[in-house]
């Protein structure tokens, strides 16, 4: 007993000391205060001291265990490399079997992607349109070594067969079912009318004119004749002067042409007649034609374009054509329109056959490419990024976060094992002291 009592004395205060040191770390999380007067050793060396570690920690983290160098060599590992490529490749094939095309790939853009491809085709135009402007005389230099724009205008013209289309167009409209007025444009229907009326005192002296030639007057004296026959009689027309009538009544007609408060009538008149002429089928109009009398229209109508589009050619000056084109305001909307069609040609281009055309053997090529390219981006652009994240600070900031309960499970959960063998290495110590202490009483 004069041993073991000491011993045990000595284990059980080597154990509770180096317990409660140990809870002495955490505990308590908060000051403590009786009657306002703060209780010594509270809080706990951890809670109080929680700023000042978190700093260390995050200097020492910061400094030595995740520098950039750190994290550009892990990132340029081998491992990590052939997981990009490996990606990479998941990615081209997931993409050249798709259905999708690039347009449903620019769905990253939201509500903005039209907008964006909008952008694209008026900085692609301007773009296009300035050049042409400012290089014309090397575009116009292209053009005359390479084109004889006057020879393919003309070869074009006789390959292609007018007097076909001619006869096409005329059968085309000879087979419509409306009316001479449905088929000419409105246009020309009100030109034609303002026409008439403009011209409504030459009408009235056309007119007089016609009235005055003798075959006139004998065709209206000979009518007169077998009205007044058909109406009175022979025996009455026997005594009336068939040329005295007529005269009677082209003298009427030429005294009201020639008041010119009678043309607008007149003009009216012709107009009215010109109306009745365009309710006319076009087909009974066509149907009226003989058949070498359609060939004849088919013909003239095709030589008079031929004559006239060659007449053009012949004198179409090239250079200056082409800088009327080019500086004229209209070719801003031709450029885009060309740019418009191929953006969105290309845009809307199925992903499986823009990449159907790369091989094997070129993918490969490219994806050995993109090794080196990713390293020298992540040694170049990353770590710069890298740079810019003070991982000191962001570690130190994480540790102040934590609430102190929360630390203290995080260091015991690491530290159990060694916190316990402290805990039980104090009550050893304890009990060899114990021990000790008789065995010195004996000397």
């Amino acid at each position: 007993m004069k041993f073991l009592v000491p011993m045990v004395v000595g284990a059980l205060i080597g154990y509770i000391t180096n317990y409660l040191a140990i809870k002495m770390l955490f505990r308590p999380h908060y000051e403590k205060r009786i009657f306002g007067i703060k209780i010594p050793f509270t809080p706990g060396l951890i809670p109080k001291e929680k700023e000042r570690i978190a700093k260390s920690v995050g200097e020492a983290v910061g400094t030595h265990l995740l520098s950039t160098d750190v994290f550009v060599d892990a990132l340029c590992s081998k491992q990590v490399k052939e997981q990009v490529v490996e990606w990479l490749k998941d990615r081209f094939y997931s993409l050249k079997n798709s259905s999708r095309n690039i347009y449903d790939l620019l769905i990253i853009l939201g509500d903005k992607r039209d907008k964006v491809i909008d952008n694209i085709k008026k900085s692609f135009t301007d773009v296009v349109v300035e050049l042409i402007r400012s290089d014309n005389n090397k575009i116009l230099s292209i053009i005359n070594e390479q084109i004889d724009l006057k020879d393919v205008m003309l070869s074009i013209l006789d390959n292609l067969d007018v007097r076909t289309k001619i006869k096409n167009v005329i059968e085309n409209i000879s087979e419509r079912d409306q009316t001479l007025r449905e088929v000419m444009p409105s246009s020309i229907d009100g030109s034609i009318k303002i026409y008439i009326y403009s011209n409504k005192d030459k009408i009235a002296k056309g007119l007089i004119e016609a009235l005055s030639k003798d075959n006139v007057k004998e065709k209206i004296s000979h009518s007169a004749s077998r009205m007044v026959e058909n109406t009175l009689g022979k025996f009455a027309a026997m005594f009336l002067s068939p040329e005295l009538i007529g005269e009677k009544i082209i003298s009427s007609i030429q005294g009201y042409v020639s008041n010119e408060e009678n043309h607008h009538d007149i003009a009216m008149m012709v107009i009215a007649l010109y109306e009745k002429l365009t309710e006319t089928k076009v087909n009974d109009i066509f149907m009226s034609f003989s058949e070498d009398s359609r060939k004849d229209i088919e013909d003239k109508l095709s030589n008079i374009i031929e004559s006239y589009v060659k007449d053009l050619v012949y004198g179409f000056n090239v250079e200056e054509g082409l800088n009327k084109i080019i500086h004229n305001g209209e070719m801003y909307k031709v450029v885009n329109m060309a740019v418009s069609y191929l953006i969105d040609g290309f845009i809307n281009m199925k992903l499986t056959n823009l990449l159907n055309n790369i091989e094997e053997n070129e993918l490969e090529a490219l994806f050995n490419a993109l090794d080196d390219v990713f390293e020298e981006f992540i040694k170049d652009k990353a770590s710069k990024i890298i740079g810019l994240i003070d991982v000191s600070k962001l570690v130190e900031d994480r540790i102040n976060s934590f609430d102190v309960a929360f630390a203290e499970e995080i260091i015991l959960e690491v530290a159990s094992k060694e916190l316990s063998a402290i805990t039980w290495l104090g009550a050893l110590l304890g009990a060899i002291m114990g021990i000790i202490s008789p065995l010195l009483q004996m000397l």
